[in-house]
């Protein structure tokens, strides 16, 4: 038997447009083509995305079948409008029983396994009677997968208030957990109002960044002082882009340092300890001989 050469790549589903990695896929297969994988959900064509790593102790749960043919984009172009037509059949049907969901979108995998309809609500929805009679003009198995309002709007794609995609539907693959707290971090003003995307939730680029502000723990509060060749100064700010701190002097004297300097002139934030007898683990005020 001849051995076939394999890889892993990042793919794309083409119903949630969330991404994931394939396991075993024949080096033939490149960036931008379509394949057939096998799912929980039937025989579906996704999007390879790009190369992954393989990773051991979690192995993709996915079975690649083949690259996509001619007939299996035709078959899944098919059910897409027929997939359409279902969408429109079930928001008809569920305003007719007063269900307060949100129908987002519906999807047939190649196989016809099932159609499933993807919804946003608030609550429980009590959605028999619904499956009932899709089932009944529509003949098919009918699965209905309520997702979260980050994932439907993953789904459908929107323009964020920065004006680009949402990051959400282009490139992000989980998402973080994101609260109030990051704006402070960040120093950033507390109005969430202002960092609120299209979804209702706080906006996911928030996370990005984040871990570049854990070091403000070890720095010096603003307006506290320290003492420089000298000289006593105020903390004036931190730039943690250009990973920088700011102090000024009572005579107006302005001096920057970057945070890897910190450390040489003996300028950090003292840590809380346990039974020492003082607030912040030791004085506020620190004498450096410079650099």
């Amino acid at each position: 038997m001849v051995s076939i050469d394999t890889k892993t790549v990042r793919i794309r589903f083409l119903d949630t447009h969330k991404f994931s990695d394939l396991d075993n896929v024949p080096e033939n297969i490149q960036k931008g083509d379509f394949v057939v994988v096998e799912t929980e959900k039937g025989e579906e064509l996704v999007l390879v995305v790009g190369r992954s790593v393989p990773d051991p102790d979690n192995p993709s749960t996915y079975k690649f079948l083949r690259k996509a043919t001619k007939k299996d984009i035709e078959i899944f172009d098919k059910h897409e409008k027929e997939a359409e037509k279902a969408l429109n059949l079930c928001k008809k049907l569920a305003e007719n029983l007063g269900l307060k969901m949100n129908l987002l979108k519906s999807y047939i995998p190649l196989n016809r396994s099932k159609i499933l309809f993807y919804y946003v609500s608030e609550g429980r929805v009590d959605f028999r009677q619904l499956v009932k009679e899709l089932a009944k003009k529509l003949r098919m198995r009918i699965e209905m997968r309520q997702v979260g309002v980050r994932d439907g709007v993953q789904m459908a794609g929107a323009i964020g208030i920065c004006g680009n995609q949402c990051c959400c539907s282009l490139f992000i693959d989980r998402f973080d957990t994101v609260n109030v707290e990051m704006l402070e971090e960040q120093n950033l003003p507390p109005t969430p109002s202002k960092f609120t995307g299209i979804c209702g939730r706080l906006m996911c680029c928030l996370a990005f960044e984040i871990d570049n502000y854990s070091i403000r723990k070890n720095l010096p509060e603003i307006d506290s002082e320290v003492v420089i060749d000298g000289k006593t100064f105020r903390v004036k700010g931190y730039d943690f882009i250009k990973e920088e701190i700011t102090f000024i002097s009572d005579l107006g004297e302005i001096v920057t340092y970057s945070f890897d300097q910190l450390d040489k002139l003996g300028i950090y934030k003292k840590l809380p300890c346990e039974g020492c007898g003082f607030k912040n683990g030791g004085e506020e005020k620190i004498e450096s001989e410079g650099t």
